[in-house]
């Protein structure tokens, strides 16, 4: 929220998009996509980028939508949140996961 709040209008001014990349279960936790999303840049200021990864830890791309500074800020501030142990223990579950695919 911090670099979208003083990046946002910096860029706006130089009527710049900014790219950012999230994965699903973060975009989720945002609102889902968009009702009506819009891949056109000029309906918006920040391009938002929801890849997947296949079976082979390759990134595709799965979602993307530009929104307005203020439609991503008040995506941020409306989402849901977890507690942090839940957070770890998915991040620790992922590399675990990762470890034994690069094992074998």
């Amino acid at each position: 929220m911090p670099q979208l709040q003083i990046k946002g209008p910096t860029l706006q001014h130089w009527e710049t998009k900014l790219a950012v990349a999230v994965d699903y279960p973060f975009f989720e936790a945002l609102g889902d996509p968009s009702e009506t999303p819009s891949s056109n840049l000029d309906d918006g200021d920040i391009v938002w980028l929801v890849p997947r990864m296949d079976a082979d830890f390759r990134l595709r791309q799965e979602h993307w939508e530009v929104l307005s500074l203020e439609a991503s800020s008040d995506k941020l501030l409306a989402a849901d949140t977890i507690k942090r142990t839940e957070f770890e223990k998915y991040l620790r579950e992922k590399l675990e996961k990762l470890e034994r695919h690069n094992n074998q």
